[in-house]
This record gives structure tokens, C-alpha cells and sequence, in this order.
């Protein structure tokens, strides 16, 4: 009888724990709720494309690791100013624990000159950080057209007799 006394007390309290949310059972042991929530990870969350020609193609790809427990969604990726970054891609499935996804963003340099720096928003299942900031940085060089500058047309001009 204090056996079966102690198997119902080891039953209730098993219930009790789980009903309570700080334990799971994930194939067939007992684990901490707090491990099994995916977790955004990008370990290098600026590129640099340095100094770049107007007309260079500025693409990269951020890798967006999960190293959480469950599976990480990226919901969307958002850009602060669409005439400047585009959203190529990103990883639209389910990222699954300790695996990789990405985002694929394009730098439109046309409309930009000298330093700039662009952030890109990327928002996730992680209930610790569901805002994951990207930063694209360069320096967009503007190539000088020969002729074209009054500088120019200005020497020409005091050389002439």
C-alpha cells in the first residue's frame, strides 16, 4: 500500500511540474521548457562593401543561424528606405534547430553617394530578440565625366590664345 502511495505521489508530481510549463519530455527524457524556443543568431550582422562604383552590383547574403531548441520562422524583413535596399530572398520554411537560413539583400547604389549606411529589419519567432537588425555599409564613388565639368571647360578655356 505505501508503494502504490509513493507511485501516485511520483505521478502527481510529474503532472504538477509539466502543468506548471518549466519542464518537457522530448524523446524520452526530461528536459527544461527554456531550451526548446528557437533562438535568432547572425554572427555577423554588418558587411562592408567598401568603396564601390555607382554602377557596381552590391549584393549579400546573412547567414541567420538558430541555435534554439524549436524552429525558428523569419515572418518578414523589412526595409527602412526601399529606393536604397532590396530584399532578394530569405528563408521562407522553417529554420530547424542548429541549422542555417538566409537573407539576401541588394544595396542600390544609384540613388546614394559618399558614406552610407542602410539597416534592414528582420523579424522572427525568437520570444528573446524577434528583431534582428542587418547592416549594409559603402562608399558609393560617383565616377567624374571628362568634358562634362565646368572645371574643365575652364582650363580649356585659359589655355586658348
Amino acid at each position: 500500500m505505501k508503494r502504490l502511495g509513493n507511485i501516485c505521489f511520483v505521478i502527481a508530481l510529474i503532472f504538477f511540474i509539466a502543468a506548471s510549463g518549466n519542464i518537457l519530455y522530448r524523446y524520452g527524457k526530461i528536459v527544461s521548457n527554456k531550451i526548446w524556443k528557437p533562438r535568432v543568431v547572425c554572427e555577423v550582422p554588418l558587411h562592408n562593401f567598401g568603396a564601390v562604383n555607382i554602377e557596381k552590383e552590391c549584393v549579400h547574403e546573412f547567414v541567420i543561424k538558430n541555435n534554439g531548441g524549436n524552429d525558428l520562422v523569419i515572418h518578414k524583413v523589412l526595409v527602412g528606405c526601399g529606393s536604397c535596399v532590396a530584399v532578394e530572398d530569405f528563408t521562407k520554411t522553417p529554420i530547424f534547430p542548429h541549422k542555417n537560413g538566409i537573407v539576401r539583400l541588394k544595396l542600390l547604389t544609384t540613388p546614394l553617394f559618399d558614406k552610407i549606411s542602410k539597416e534592414v529589419l528582420v523579424k522572427t519567432n525568437d520570444p528573446k530578440n524577434p528583431n534582428l537588425i542587418l547592416t549594409l555599409e559603402a562608399e558609393v564613388i560617383r565616377p567624374e565625366k571628362s568634358g562634362n565639368n565646368k572645371s574643365d571647360n575652364k582650363e580649356v578655356a585659359e589655355q586658348s590664345p
